[in-house]
């Protein structure tokens, strides 16, 4: 096989793990919130996940720091060999710290792959098809989180049914109200949860047989000759844009993180079907997929800033859409699904300025480290939201939902920060004024 074809091969074999591993994302932050609340033993690690998602992104960012000396394919196999151990160890585990250490390691090896893909896929691409690629990547994996949300509930559901030894429809019927659960149904309602955690080992395996055939160099991932290393600058972060960009970054994901790990723990609260509920939460996957196709449009008619910081603002009325989503009564649940369809879409339409913007801020060396700075604070957000959710909000009597309120106000916060700092300066390029003037 001729380099060329190496690289290529490396690149597709990652696409295809990534795409598997979407389904391990979706069941991670569907089945397993509803399974860790069912049990009064382990609601607290339910209201924790989004302190385990920050440790996820905390770990995998550790995890990185293998691969100049063991290489990439070593770093992933341990991502799916644990994914593999925790979905298997769920069903004979019961002890709760052993349940804590189990969740971190399905997030660990879930989130190492965000933080390893544009390292490896730099890596295995050339400039002439990075973008097919990285494109590709990135929509196969959410595709495989929104097949995995859509079935969860009712892969749960089936399994319910099946242990009581009744059909699915009066399953699914049992399952909107979960606070009326008879002691027999909600043991059956857990060992549901169990048994379709303990069918995702089968995909953990799948995302592991491409990585035996990735043809990795030393090349590949260690300099062959050795330089002298450069410390990173700390002294860039005198520069405001570089330092409000990060307090941008930590808002918004602090916002994010006291209702996206909680979705479907507040929906079945609610009173909607386990199965509904999974279906709502696949289309909001599926709104991601839709509305970042459709971003460069978007940004080029904005612009950068107007367009990261516009779309925040555009989330807000549906964040409040979804917390107020009873109030519909008979029409709770469309109201749901379109607050959760727009407010994912507009939330993450402008990510590709998320992750371009702050690169514009330093030079050319720094922007790995600078990179790295911000998926550790993004980290740090998530525990804190974690840390602050159980602690505080969700003792609160409808905690979950005052959650929407409190990121609404964080999001505008940080989206009015935002505008008024950046858009001036950074909104668009010299380039992208003069095809907007030519466009005019």
């Amino acid at each position: 096989m001729n380099e060329s074809k190496r690289l290529t091969f490396n690149a597709w074999m990652f696409i295809i793990i990534y795409a598997v591993v979407g389904l391990l994302g979706g069941v991670c932050l569907d089945v397993l919130p509803t399974y860790l609340s069912i049990s009064p033993e382990t609601v607290n690690l339910a209201k924790s996940m989004s302190i385990f998602l920050g440790l996820g992104f905390l770990g995998g960012a550790a995890l990185l720091l293998l691969i100049p000396k063991r290489g990439f394919k070593f770093v992933i196999s341990l991502a799916c060999i644990g994914s593999m151990i925790g979905l298997g160890a769920v069903k004979y585990v019961s002890s709760v710290p052993v349940l804590a250490v189990i969740t971190g390691v399905m997030f660990v090896g879930v989130c190492l792959f965000d933080a390893i893909l544009p390292s490896f896929l730099t890596c295995y691409t050339n400039e002439k098809n990075k973008n097919f690629i990285f494109s590709t990547a990135i929509w196969t994996n959410i595709a495989g989180m929104t097949i995995a949300s859509f079935f969860g509930g009712t892969l749960i559901t089936w399994q319910f049914g099946k242990i009581l030894g009744i059909a699915y429809d009066k399953a699914k019927e049992l399952t909107a109200n979960t606070e009326a659960f008879t002691a027999i149904q909600n043991q059956a309602y857990l060992d549901a949860h169990t048994e379709v955690l303990f069918m995702f080992v089968a995909v953990a395996v799948i995302a592991f047989i491409p990585v035996l055939f990735i043809k990795q160099n030393p090349v590949d991932y260690k300099e062959v000759e050795k330089k002298e290393k450069k410390k990173f600058d700390w002294s860039i972060f005198a520069n405001k844009y570089i330092v409000l960009f990060v307090l941008y970054t930590f808002l918004i994901r602090f916002g994010a993180g006291l209702i996206t790990p909680h979705f479907s723990v507040f929906l079945s609260k609610m009173g909607i079907a386990r199965s509904t509920v999974s279906q709502l939460v696949a289309y909001q996957y599926g709104a991601m997929v839709l509305f970042v196709m459709v971003s460069p449009i978007v940004i080029k008619k904005l612009g950068k800033v107007v367009c990261l910081g516009g779309m925040a603002l555009l989330a807000i009325p549906f964040i409040l859409l979804i917390a107020n989503g009873q109030a519909f009564g008979s029409a709770m649940i469309p109201a749901v699904g379109i607050g959760l369809f727009f407010r994912s879409g507009f939330a993450n339409l402008s990510s590709p300025v998320q992750q371009s913007l702050p690169m514009e801020f330093v030079s050319k060396e720094l922007r790995p480290a600078y990179s790295s700075v911000i998926f550790v604070v993004m980290g740090a957000a998530q525990i804190l939201a974690g840390l602050f959710s159980r602690s505080f909000l969700l003792q609160l009597e409808n905690g979950y939902g005052i959650s929407y309120y409190v990121t609404g106000a964080i999001y505008a916060s940080a989206a009015i920060m935002l505008l008024l700092v950046f858009t001036k300066k950074y909104n668009r390029s010299n380039s992208d004024e003069e095809n907007a003037e030519a466009a005019a």
